[in-house]
């Protein structure tokens, strides 16, 4: 125990004795091994250091260059400017510092300027508009070295060097001067939170998508559920990619995942409207395309690829133009890919993405509604039909029926609605995001759900046993396990084949809810 305390206690020792002659951190530090040493002072680049303002870490000397002359951070190395990622332009860097009352231009002699920034939790890029004093992304450049962004957060208007850097931004019609600010560590456990979520999420959304696809004689329903969680796997895939590497990208790769991020969301979010419409029109008693059956749900199932692939693919486009055509300060500016691999936070957000979310979500809610008070329209008929039933069966299809509303609800993405929610509340400042956490977890896992809701479930399995004693060539087998099911209901005919189709996801089993194994 002596000898445990002993040792501890020189631990302590050798890490305060590290941290007195460490004189500052190593990101405000430079290498001056290579200085003139002069009776205990070292000069490098017109700088004298004493012997408190530099210390010895091995071989190396280390000067603390910002306790001697004002400090400011550049983004990127010497000479070089942002033209797609850090790029040589033999540049000369100027900045303007506020004095409290002007802006006048600064030379990088008048200061020592520290390269290189890197955030650990993401990053924001400010650009300012100095003709208008109350722009949002002004910012000013202390005497201190220090930057101040008055309209940013509220919270927090001061930033010190190792929170922001300056750097000039080539955007192929000039140049334009701005600041990025990292982003603070607050902001990191909801991401952690929500990427663990969509990790989970995305094996469950494809082992979804394999099941559906190994089912023999797939109808439509079946069709649009595989598009709908192939896509939202693929959104989540990302999502993930550009939050946990978003700072190493260059500006051309970071704008493509940007795009093919905001395709993606899109391209699931219209599949699982056409999954609500599929569900409606099936009990609106509205005639459906012309022709035989098959060819029918064929001409149908084009009409809905067209609609589901082609309205985000026109989004993105106009989305691209606009971002190719609106000024720099213009509030319709997307800005994906600049600063960010997403859109802008804000009214873009709102605008391209949020807003056509809640477009969709809402036509979903209602198309919901609608087919809630159709179903429960049919069980009061059928009860009347079969009052002589016993309570237990009573039960029964009580259940059934509420199995249905909650795999209608999944089917749906009513559940989405909570994330528009969430934004909303938390843009306007209305309540702590962490409130949040837990809804935002669950639509990251929504993956989970949608599998243990339309695949977890005896009737695939056998369907799935089925195809593959089929494929291994026991044919005896497969054909025995058919006779044990009645034939599968293939359309949305008649209102009861709707119930029964939807409740099942499609499979081979039409007994009526009650018997729903």
């Amino acid at each position: 125990m002596f000898f445990m305390c002993s040792f501890l206690t020189i631990v302590q020792v050798v890490n305060s004795t590290n941290t007195e002659t460490k004189k500052c951190l190593e990101n405000f530090a430079v290498n001056i091994t290579d200085g003139e040493h002069n009776n205990g002072v070292i000069q490098k680049d017109g700088i004298n250091y004493t012997t408190r303002d530099f210390y010895t870490e091995g071989d190396s000397i280390f000067g603390c260059v910002c306790n001697i002359k004002p400090c400011v951070r550049k983004c990127c190395g010497p000479n070089e400017i942002v033209t797609d990622g850090c790029t040589n332009a033999n540049y000369t860097f100027t900045f303007d510092i506020y004095n409290g009352t002007t802006l006048t231009p600064i030379t990088e002699s008048d200061f020592y300027v520290l390269h290189n920034l890197e955030c650990d939790y993401g990053h924001f890029r400010l650009i300012p508009n100095f003709d208008d004093p109350s722009w949002v992304d002004n910012f000013y450049v202390q005497l201190n070295g220090s930057l101040y962004a008055p309209f940013v957060d509220e919270k927090k208007t001061v930033y010190g060097i190792d929170e922001y850097c300056l750097e000039t931004f080539n955007e192929g019609d000039g140049n334009i001067f701005s600041a990025v600010i990292c982003l603070a560590n607050t902001e990191e456990p909801p991401k952690i939170v929500n990427f663990i979520g969509m990790i989970i999420s995305m094996p469950f959304l494809l082992l979804t998508f394999i099941a559906y696809a190994l089912l023999p004689d797939r109808n439509l329903h079946m069709k649009a559920l595989m598009f709908y969680v192939i896509n939202l796997m693929f959104s989540y895939l990302l999502l993930v990619i550009i939050q946990l590497s978003e700072s190493q990208f260059a500006e051309a790769t970071c704008k493509s995942l940007g795009y093919f991020c905001l395709f993606f969301f899109l391209v699931s979010f219209f599949w699982m409207n056409v999954i609500c419409i599929d569900i409606w029109w099936g009990f609106s008693g509205l005639r459906g395309f012309t022709g035989s059956k098959k060819t029918a749900e064929r001409k149908r199932f084009l009409f809905y690829c067209a609609y589901a692939w082609g309205m985000p693919v026109l989004h993105v486009l106009v989305v691209f133009i606009i971002d190719i055509l609106a000024n720099q300060n213009s509030v319709l500016k997307p800005d994906i890919g600049n600063g960010q691999c997403f859109l802008r936070r804000g009214f873009p957000e709102l605008l391209y993405f949020y807003g056509p979310m809640a477009i969709l979500i809402t036509i979903n809610i209602v198309l919901f509604a609608i087919t809630a008070i159709k179903i429960r329209r049919i069980k009061s008929e059928t009860a009347m039909l079969k009052k002589e039933d016993s309570k237990r069966h009573s039960y029964e299809n009580d259940r059934q029926i509420f199995n249905l509303y909650v795999k209608l609800l999944f089917a749906m993405g009513v559940n989405w609605s909570m994330e528009i929610i969430s934004w909303a509340v938390i843009w306007a400042e209305e309540a702590p995001e962490a409130i949040w956490y837990l809804t935002d977890f669950c639509n990251a896992i929504y993956g989970v759900f949608i599998f243990f809701i339309f695949v977890f479930k005896r009737s695939i399995w056998k369907l799935l046993k089925k195809r593959y004693y089929t494929f291994i060539g026991k044919h005896h087998l497969a054909h025995s396990m058919t006779m044990t099911n009645t034939t599968r209901v293939t359309s949305y005919s008649t209102a009861t084949s709707t119930i029964q189709e939807t409740a099942h996801g499609g499979d081979n089993d039409t007994s009526t809810l009650k018997h729903d194994p």
